[in-house]
C-alpha cells in the first residue's frame, strides 16, 4: 500500500537520524498531500445538491447526504451514480438528514431529525424497511445537520445537543452535560458519556457553533475527539462504553487547538434580528471535519478559517495522519482550500479520496484522489 510504504520509509529515516539517547521532536513529520486526478460524478439519473455528510462504503462506493434537497446518494468511486434514496420519493418517510450510517450496506440507516426517529432503507432496493421512534430526553434534541451517528450491534450511538441553551452561548458548552448516547434498537436511551472539554467550558464569550465533535468506529472501538483539548480518546464500541485508550494530537505549526470566540455573548436572537446574519463577528476556530481509522492509519482532516470577510474569506484542510504501528505522527504541509479538495471520504489500497459536491465554485462535483509523499528536499 503506496500510502504505508511512503509513511514506513520517513518513519525509518526518522529514527535511524536519532540516536538511542535523543528525543523525538513533539512535532509531527510533514509530508505532502498530492492530486492524483479528478473524476466527475456522472449524474444522469438523479441530482444531488450540495453535500453534508460523505462515507465510504467498503472499497468501491461512496455515500453522499445533503439536507438542502434531503436525499444520500451512492455513486461508485469511478463516479457513476447507482442509486439514490431522496425524502420526495418515500411519502411514508419523509426525512432530513442530520446524518446516516451505511456500515450495513445496503441498508442506509438515517437519523431523522423531522421525526426524532431512524429510518432505516434498502438502498439497493429502493425500499423503506422501518422506523425506531427515538425517546430523547427532553433536555436535548438532534442537531439540524452534523449530529454524529453510529450504529453498532445493539442499537445506536448518537450525539445529542442542548434543547435549552443557544448555542453561541457560553452555557451552551458549560451546562448541557453529557453529548453521546446510546439507545437501544427499540429507541430507548440506555446510557450516556462525554461532556464538553474544559477548554470550551471556560470560553467567556460566544463561540462559533460548528462541529466541536468528530467520531470514527472501526473493529469493536469507537474513537471520538474533541481537538481543543488535543486528546483522541477509544472506547469498546458496545455498552457500557469503556474508555481504552487516550491518545494525545501533536502540536502544530498549522492548526491551532485554541478556541476563537467574541468579545461578548452574541445570542442567536441578535444575529437574527440585525438582518446581517454571520456578518456579525463571531470568530470560527479551526476544527476537524472528519477522522477516519483503519488498520494502519488514523486520519484526521481539518478545517481551518481565515476569519476574513467575503471575498476574502477561505477555508484551508489539511491531514494528521497518526501510524498506529510506529506510534508516529505525521502532518501535511500543504493545506489546500476545501473548494478545491472538498471533503475527505476514505482511503482504497495506496489512495486518499475526497468529494467535492459543495457547487461553489462551479456546477460540477468531483472525486479526487490523492496520495501523501515525502517531501524532498
Amino acid at each position: 500500500m503506496m500510502i504505508t510504504r511512503y509513511l514506513f520509509s520517513i518513519a525509518f529515516f526518522s529514527l535511524i537520524a536519532c540516536t538511542a539517547s535523543e528525543e523525538k521532536s513533539a512535532y509531527p513529520n510533514q509530508v505532502d498531500l498530492v492530486i492524483v486526478d479528478s473524476l466527475m460524478v456522472e449524474e444522469n439519473s438523479f441530482f444531488t445538491n450540495s453535500l453534508h455528510h460523505v462515507k465510504m462504503i467498503g472499497d468501491s462506493l461512496i455515500a453522499i447526504s445533503s439536507i438542502r434537497t434531503p436525499a444520500i446518494s451512492i455513486i461508485q468511486i469511478s463516479g457513476k451514480q447507482i442509486a439514490q434514496i431522496a425524502s420526495k420519493d418515500f411519502p411514508i418517510a419523509p426525512f432530513l438528514p442530520s446524518s446516516f450510517d451505511v456500515s450495513e450496506y445496503p441498508k442506509l440507516y438515517i437519523l431523522d431529525k423531522r421525526s426524532e426517529s431512524i429510518l432505516i432503507f434498502d438502498a439497493q432496493r429502493q425500499q423503506f424497511l422501518d422506523k425506531v421512534k427515538l425517546n430523547i430526553p427532553s433536555d436535548k434534541r438532534i442537531k439540524l445537520a452534523g449530529s454524529k451517528f453510529l450504529k453498532n450491534s445493539d442499537g445506536y450511538i448518537i450525539e445529542l445537543e442542548s434543547a435549552i441553551y443557544d448555542n453561541y452561548h457560553p452555557d451552551y458548552f458549560r451546562k448541557s452535560g453529557d453529548q453521546v448516547f446510546f439507545f437501544n434498537e427499540d429507541g430507548v436511551v440506555i446510557d450516556s458519556f462525554l461532556e464538553f472539554p474544559k477548554e470550551l467550558k471556560e470560553v467567556n464569550g460566544s463561540l462559533s457553533p460548528i462541529e466541536y465533535l468528530v467520531s470514527a468506529k472501526y473493529d469493536q472501538s469507537l474513537i471520538l475527539s474533541f481537538p481543543q483539548e488535543q486528546i483522541i480518546r477509544r472506547y469498546n464500541q458496545s455498552n457500557p462504553f469503556k474508555l481504552i485508550e487516550e491518545i494525545p494530537l501533536p502540536p502544530s505549526n498549522i492548526f491551532d487547538y485554541s478556541p476563537k470566540s467574541s468579545e461578548t455573548i452574541i445570542s442567536f436572537q441578535e444575529i437574527f434580528e440585525s438582518g446581517k446574519g454571520l456578518d456579525i463577528a463571531v470568530p470560527r476556530s479551526h476544527y476537524f471535519n472528519t477522522i477516519y481509522e483503519n488498520k494502519n492509519f488514523i486520519i484526521i482532516t481539518t478545517w481551518m478559517s481565515n476569519n476574513e470577510e467575503a471575498p476574502n474569506n477561505k477555508i484551508l484542510s489539511h491531514l494528521f495522519t497518526f501510524d498506529k504501528i510506529n506510534y508516529e505522527w505525521f502532518e501535511t504541509s500543504n493545506p489546500k482550500n476545501i473548494l478545491d479538495i472538498g471533503k475527505f471520504v476514505g482511503v482504497v489500497n495506496d489512495t486518499l479520496y475526497f468529494y467535492e459536491g459543495s457547487l461553489m465554485k462551479h456546477d460540477e462535483k468531483y472525486i479526487k484522489r490523492a496520495i501523501l509523499k515525502p517531501i524532498e528536499e
